[in-house]
């Protein structure tokens, strides 16, 4: 029988070589509702389409971020399609988990400079076209109440990033379109992204490194009857085959130590992840920031040290001086 990892390395292989039979490291496409040779894009979201509850792991399918009103709040949610019909969830209870399927060789050529590795640097993906046995994340804004209410348009909002990597999301046009850089995390933040009325489009997301990432993101827009609305939430990834991603909801938490455990294998399609009185959970991840936060602390005290050394130094020094221009003096 064939294992799940074998027969997800055989699907990064495929792909792979597809990616590079086109030149390319992800798949180009015109990514929105009208796109007439992609009929994954062409959806449609009805009106009080069900919204749950629970911590979920998602391997692979189609899941977009998008705005809806709940009891009249304007309110980021995650449009689970795996489900039939499709139903709407917290992001930041949704870890997305990309394993050896997402894993691809970093492209060659100019374009691709912005990436900052070198070609075939191995790097994990969301293609902007759906790959097999990888998540595959985009964003609409197609609520019936959201279209009568945004007018042109809304914005989501790249507002802070934690993770051991870059990340990078752009967008292709065509096969030999040149990459549209929407959020890079080594530039200046806040960044935003413009997601028209009523679309519905997919990205590349690109991960330099493997461990947690999480993105504290805002969607806004201005709405037509003369107001603003916000709302602020997170997208939470587990990256890397080893990256246990039950750890990935604790990073999801606001500054909270608890870890969570499955409550059952966090393998498959998708997996709900119940909370416990497990705070060690929060560091099984080979990507998990503490031990970065633990060498940047180090790091910084050294460097603290070096200056007082340096300033004690310099006193010591000047003090000689002054002695020996006073004893010459006398």
């Amino acid at each position: 029988m064939t294992s799940r990892t074998t027969r997800s390395r055989t699907a990064a292989a495929c792909t792979a070589v597809l990616l590079a039979g086109l030149g390319l490291g992800v798949v180009p496409v015109a990514a929105a509702d009208d796109a007439p040779d992609d009929a994954g894009l062409r959806q449609t979201v009805e009106a009080g389409e069900e919204v749950v509850t629970g911590d979920v792991v998602v391997t692979d399918g189609h899941v977009d971020v998008g705005p809806r009103f709940l009891d009249d709040e304007w309110t980021m949610l995650a449009r689970d399609d795996r489900e039939v019909p499709s139903v709407w969830r917290d992001p930041g209870r949704t870890v997305l988990h990309l394993g050896d399927a997402a894993a691809l060789p970093a492209p060659d050529g100019p374009d691709y400079a912005f990436l900052g590795v070198e070609p075939g640097t191995p790097l994990h993906v969301v293609p902007q076209t759906q790959a097999p046995d990888v998540v595959w994340l985009g964003w609409n804004t197609q609520d019936p109440r959201v279209v009568d209410a945004i007018g042109q348009g809304a914005s989501l909002r790249l507002d802070a990033l934690d993770g051991p990597g870059d990340v990078f999301v752009f967008l292709q046009e065509g096969v030999s379109g040149p990459p549209n850089v929407l959020w890079d995390s080594g530039e200046p933040l806040p960044q935003e992204l413009w997601m028209e009325v009523n679309t519905h489009v997919h990205a590349n997301w690109v991960f330099t490194e493997p461990g947690i990432y999480r993105l504290d993101v805002t969607m806004l827009a201005d709405l037509t009857d003369g107001t603003q609305a916000e709302d602020r939430s997170s997208l939470v990834f587990a990256v890397g085959e080893d990256t246990d991603p039950a750890a990935a909801f604790a990073v999801a938490d606001d500054d909270a130590p608890a870890g969570r455990t499955p409550s059952a294998g966090v393998t498959g399609e998708a997996t709900d992840v119940e909370a416990t009185d497990a705070p060690e959970a929060s560091a099984a991840s080979s990507g998990d920031s503490p031990g970065v936060l633990v060498w940047a602390a180090v790091l910084g005290g050294l460097a603290l040290l070096a200056v007082l050394v340096a300033r004690v130094s310099g006193a010591r020094r000047a003090r000689a001086a002054a002695e020996r221009d006073a004893g010459d003096e006398s």
